[in-house]
């Protein structure tokens, strides 16, 4: 349970050590936003706090394009629940239900994907679909915001299947076509691919990582104001969100 009085003085000091660890969401405005938005304050009544950027996306608020959430730092939020969901939310992550059904993950659990949906609502309270939803969103704009990537090859990357499920997701969450969002110049395929990431200050970057991935590679390198940058090499557009998962998780996990 979130402390309310705790993530609002957070909120208000805008505290990099909380960056991620909550999400706000703003009534008046319907989006949610990292702890450390430079948006100004909101009023007290106005906000609504969640454990992840999953449970405000699937609230109806919509990630904020100036702090960008799909950067912040991996919430604890899900520590403490069940081995077998921990192993979920890790085949989530690396894109299980952007490449099959919420049944084959189940299968790959051992266990009946009723079981599985019942499990994830209670001890997450969001089913398997509204986290990967979340994922799926993020990855894509992630790219869109970080690389030079055609938005095709992002659409396919991110697991939407088609342009026009991309376009209509971008549309529904930023209320603008992906197009808009672009910031690293027009597309180029050969382009190197980078992506940013945040992390708290209590983490000390210990200088360069390179992951070994099973096509490619990942390079993670100190950045500017506590960011990290991941490099990828030679990996497949389908296998992007899975490189830089396990990049993070290289880093801030040991793998």
């Amino acid at each position: 349970m979130l402390d309310q009085d705790r993530c609002y003085a957070a909120i208000e000091r805008r505290d990099p050590a909380m960056d991620g660890l909550f999400f706000t969401a703003v009534r008046t405005t319907r989006i949610y936003c990292r702890p450390v938005c430079p948006a100004r304050t909101p009023d007290r009544g106005n906000v609504a706090f969640y454990a992840s950027a999953a449970a405000a996306q699937a609230a109806g608020y919509r990630p904020c394009l100036r702090c960008r959430p799909e950067t912040a730092p991996d919430s604890p939020a899900w520590a403490g629940t069940l081995a077998s969901i921990h192993r979920a939310l890790r085949l989530i992550d690396d894109g299980a239900l952007a490449e099959g059904s919420v049944a084959a993950l189940a299968d790959r659990l051992g266990m009946s994907d009723r079981h599985l949906r019942r499990l994830f609502v209670e001890h997450l309270g969001l089913t398997p679909l509204a986290i990967e939803a979340t994922r799926r969103l993020h990855l894509a704009k992630h790219l869109v915001h970080d690389t030079r990537l055609p938005l095709t090859d992002i659409a396919f990357a991110a697991g939407y299947g088609s342009v026009r499920r991309f376009n209509e997701a971008f549309q529904s969450a930023f209320a603008r076509a992906p197009s808009a969002l672009r910031r690293e110049g027009p597309a180029d395929p050969a382009a190197p691919i980078i992506v940013t990431i945040a992390h708290r200050p209590d983490f000390v970057p210990a200088g360069p990582v390179r992951v070994a991935l099973p096509k490619g590679h990942a390079e993670v390198t100190p950045g500017k104001n506590r960011t990290l940058r991941i490099t990828l090499t030679n990996v497949p557009l389908p296998a992007l969100g899975r490189a830089i998962a396990a990049a993070k998780r290289a880093v801030f996990a040991g793998g």
